[in-house]
């Protein structure tokens, strides 16, 4: 699960290798350009879902109940510094949260 508001075509794929019967969702904010990728990317490979949502300023990443908080969007991995941390939190707080 990623939860991301700035999501584009550039995170879709760094999910491209991942291995196979490995499910990701991303909540972000679904854009007209997003969804283009986004069916794009599902016609491809491995389909990954978005769900609409635009409640969380900071960027999490839950990986087999471990949830990692982001400084900035997936999208800008690798153009500047920023941190990220494992989070103490378990992974089903953050969750409840979504709904």
């Amino acid at each position: 699960i990623l939860i991301d508001n700035y999501v584009d075509e550039t995170v879709l794929t760094l999910f491209e290798k991942r291995n196979e019967n490995v499910k990701v969702v991303i909540y972000s904010n679904l854009t007209k350009q997003l969804e283009l990728d986004l069916k794009k990317f599902n016609s491809q490979y491995e389909r990954i879902e978005i769900k609409q949502f635009n409640k969380s300023h900071d960027r999490f990443l839950i990986i087999d109940n471990q949830v990692y908080h982001f400084g900035a969007s997936l999208k800008d991995l690798g153009k500047k510094w920023f941190a990220f941390s494992k989070f103490d939190k378990e992974a089903i707080k953050v969750l409840e949260k979504l709904s």
